[in-house]
């Protein structure tokens, strides 16, 4: 069977309508149609990580639980030695003017501190330290050679802190002699205010009078040395306490004094002899010996008014402490960056806080000189400080830490 062949002018016009069109496209006025992309869209936060390193001195007084101690350990002699741990990085976000600081910086420190007074030989401290910071920064400044920002916020302090000191028993001996002989003055001195007097009194007496006269001028310095025997020994305790950094709770100025109460009073009692035995000798030469005699009786309730004194004072000087505290402090600040050129760059900032919030003061000062490897890649080194100036009760953290510091810095 024949098949109708497709007519020549059917075939030419659907040829002609699908090449037509790519002809024309191709001529030498036509123009290639190119498709519009959509740019990626672009990020308004900058981020800036940083790990860094601080060699960290200390240089101050740290004291809790009755031991107080003076540290001085420079972050490039014994620092090196007594650091065992340190972990620190920043990390900043950032968004048009505004941004967010955050720091935080962790160690573990030890050193050998200086005991503040003679009772004591040697201190040592271990102290383990978090500094947690968190600012808002504001720009107020900026030019391709650099910027100012101003932030405000917190600085976290957790202090660990260890102390172990070593006595000085000599120390402890001269201080407690030393304690003793003003207290027996201060005795003798009582004992001549009520017997200076009465002594015309007695010369003039007959001898019955007298012998009425010696038993009221004993019982008289007895009653006036036992009833001011807390009052004068307070008064040296707490030149020992104060000499030695101890707080009240330490050195128990009651407890010490009843521990020594049978000491004081035999001193009381000698000392009432003695001024009895110079009443009669003003009268009789003859009873000199038995002043010296009530003399030597003196002397002698001294030394045992010392020893007592020394072994409750020795048994009241702690040797260990330890506190754990955390604090927060308000802070302000700024710091900015000065580009010498495309590589070259300096940094710094300087903040100041506490304000008697927690701390008394607090402020830190940082410089650095940084090096551009690439666009999103730095390096600095410089130089940081800080200072706290913390106590709360027995707990004292009166502290310089300075010492190299070195960071990298990573823009993405």
């Amino acid at each position: 069977m024949k098949t109708n062949p497709i007519p020549r002018r059917a075939c030419l016009a659907a040829v002609t309508f699908v090449i037509a069109p790519l002809i024309a496209t191709a001529g030498p006025d036509s123009k290639e149609v190119i498709p519009e992309l959509t740019p990626a869209p672009v990020s308004p936060w900058e981020f800036r990580l940083t790990p860094y390193g601080w060699l960290t001195g200390l240089d101050g007084t740290s004291g809790a639980g009755g031991i107080t101690t003076d540290v001085d350990a420079p972050f490039f002699n014994d620092i090196l030695d007594n650091m065992k741990m340190a972990a620190a990085l920043r990390f900043e976000a950032r968004n048009g003017k505004w941004g967010l600081l955050t720091d935080g910086f962790y160690a573990d420190l030890g050193a050998n501190g200086d005991p503040i007074g003679p009772a004591y030989k040697s201190v040592s401290i271990d102290l383990k330290q978090f500094i947690g910071q968190a600012a808002v920064s504001y720009r107020v400044y900026e030019t391709p050679k650099g910027f100012i920002d101003i932030f405000a916020g917190a600085r976290y302090n957790g202090v660990w802190l260890d102390l172990d000191a070593s006595v000085d028993p000599a120390g402890v001996t001269a201080l407690t002699s030393k304690a003793s002989g003003v207290f027996t003055n201060a005795v003798g001195n009582q004992a001549e205010a009520i017997v200076e007097p009465r002594v015309e009194e007695y010369k003039n007496a007959a001898d019955a009078e007298r012998a009425v006269i010696e038993d009221e001028v004993q019982n008289a310095i007895e009653n006036e040395a036992n009833s001011r025997v807390k009052e004068n020994l307070k008064r040296q305790l707490m030149e020992i306490r104060r000499n030695n950094g101890l707080d009240a709770e330490t050195l128990i100025l009651n407890r010490v004094s009843r521990a020594i109460k049978s000491e004081a009073s035999a001193l009381a009692k000698a000392t009432a002899a003695l001024k009895v035995a110079q009443l009669r000798a003003t009268v009789d030469s003859s009873q000199q010996s038995a002043v010296d005699k009530a003399q030597k009786k003196v002397d002698k309730a001294n030394k045992q008014l010392a020893s007592a004194l020394d072994t409750q004072v020795s048994s009241s000087l702690p040797t260990s402490a330890s506190a754990n505290k955390q604090w927060v402090d308000p802070i302000v600040g700024f710091r900015g960056q000065y580009n010498f050129n495309d590589k070259w760059f300096l940094a710094g900032n300087a903040d100041i806080g506490g304000f008697g919030v927690s701390s008394d003061i607090t402020w830190s000062l940082e410089a650095a000189v940084g090096y551009n490897f690439t666009k999103n890649v730095s390096v600095e080194l410089g130089y940081r400080y800080l200072y706290t100036d913390y106590s709360d009760g027995g707990f004292v953290y009166d502290m310089s830490q300075a010492g190299i510091y070195t960071g990298l810095n990573l823009k993405f």
